[in-house]
């Protein structure tokens, strides 16, 4: 096996970001339908804008429950927002310099923010890309 050259390594990193975005989109879409439409997220002790915390909470507990409960719908959405936008300045910089390896992204300032990014998205999707 050969490895990827920049242009794909870079094109790879894109890709990564923009389907992060879209599974987040995606799922955060699917939770506010079951919220809902889910009798067991509708607390009387939290107010609706606090069922997917509570919830979660209440199901898992401690502080995993707790952190969990953190990535609400629209937290997800906040994040997508945030990894389109790095997916689009890595566009940009395949356009302005045809490619860049991650380890060259670390060295141009703002770039290395886009590959700090690149390498938290793929421990969010927990392997799956």
């Amino acid at each position: 096996m050969t490895d990827p050259s920049p242009d794909d390594a870079m094109a790879d990193m894109v890709d990564t970001l923009r389907s992060a975005a879209q599974i987040l989109l995606d799922l955060a879409d699917e939770t506010d339908d079951e919220i809902k439409t889910n009798a067991y997220w509708h607390s009387r002790i939290a107010p609706e804008p606090l069922w997917f915390a509570h919830g979660i909470d209440n199901a898992v507990g401690g502080p995993g429950g707790l952190l969990a409960g953190l990535l609400s719908p629209e937290a997800a959405r906040g994040l997508a927002g945030w990894l389109r936008g790095e997916a689009e300045f890595g566009e940009g910089v395949i356009a302005a310099h045809g490619y860049l390896t991650e380890p060259a992204l670390r060295t141009i300032g703002p770039a290395y923010t886009f590959a700090t990014q690149v390498t938290v998205t793929r421990k969010i999707l927990g392997g799956q890309r």
